[in-house]
């Protein structure tokens, strides 16, 4: 209800973070999210954008700062799990989504979540999550959305009454590795061109035989009419906002194999492995 983006859960926690005199900690969780590979050139959206259908990742993205508001202290839960409840729970997830499941059927399973993120309305995506009073227990994290959100494909047949959990979120450590799925959230995650819609990038122009770029581009289209204009002869690459390394890697375009990927001198040189241009003249190759 606050906007599309998480500058509002930021501001907020920020905000927190200052009057808890706990603006370290806060920096120190920001920093986390970037290590475990939950935080992209777009923020905790990017990372949830290989996960889940574009309209459901707003909630999905509130709960990764709850997460950090309930490590902090700071979130107050509709409903707190006992140790032994939430041990039950963690153990048994996994397993529980190999099938397909609803809404009702995890609330009729788990009870009711702790945290509820977004509308109740039956149509409309949300996060539930589970945890106890514990700063120390994370959030497990039940991301639900209904297929009739897409409207106009064939699914559009298959309306489920309630929406289903797409995938839950319950491993620590890597972002990628954190998630199970549903048979359901298999068939729905997003292909590769959905999730480069999410991406926001420039467009830089790097003469030929020249040392260093000499141009940047909002799009493609006006690095093209700038080329054409000037008559240039090089490439007009497509980067990433951020480190080119850094987006490959979180979007599963580069996976760390050898020894030296992520070192000093191999992020430094890494190309972003999206489109180019090649010109000459100031026209495509």
């Amino acid at each position: 209800m606050y906007g599309r983006d998480e500058m509002a859960e930021q501001l907020l926690l920020g905000a927190m973070a200052a009057v808890d005199g706990s603006s370290t900690r806060w920096a120190a969780e920001l920093a986390g999210l970037r290590e475990r590979r939950a935080f992209t050139a777009i923020g905790v959206k990017g990372a949830y954008c290989n996960v889940l259908p574009a309209n459901g990742l707003r909630e999905a993205t509130a709960s990764v700062y709850a997460s950090i508001a309930h490590r902090c202290g700071w979130l107050d839960l509709d409903r707190t799990l006992s140790a032994a409840e939430y041990r039950r729970l963690a153990a048994d997830i996994g397993d529980w989504v190999t099938e397909d499941r609803t809404l009702s059927q995890a609330i009729d399973r788990f009870g009711a979540p702790s945290l509820w993120i977004g509308s109740t309305n039956p149509l409309s995506p949300k996060t539930l999550g589970y945890t106890t009073a514990s700063p120390d227990d994370e959030l497990i994290c039940l991301h639900l959305w209904n297929t009739f959100a897409d409207a106009g494909t064939d699914e559009r047949q298959g309306v489920h009454p309630e929406p289903v959990v797409f995938a839950v979120r319950h491993r620590p450590g890597d972002f990628r590795s954190s998630f199970s799925f549903t048979p359901e959230g298999l068939r729905r995650r997003p292909t590769a061109d959905q999730q480069s819609s999410l991406r926001l990038t420039v467009w830089i122009f790097h003469g030929e035989q020249a040392r260093y770029a000499s141009a940047a581009f909002e799009t493609e289209e006006a690095g093209l009419a700038w080329a054409a204009d000037h008559g240039v002869t090089g490439i007009l690459a497509e980067y990433p906002y951020g480190g080119a390394y850094d987006a490959a890697v979180a979007e599963g375009r580069f996976t760390p194999s050898k020894p030296h990927h992520g070192t000093t001198n191999h992020v430094a040189a890494f190309t972003p492995g999206l489109r180019h241009i090649h010109l000459v003249d100031g026209r495509r190759d």
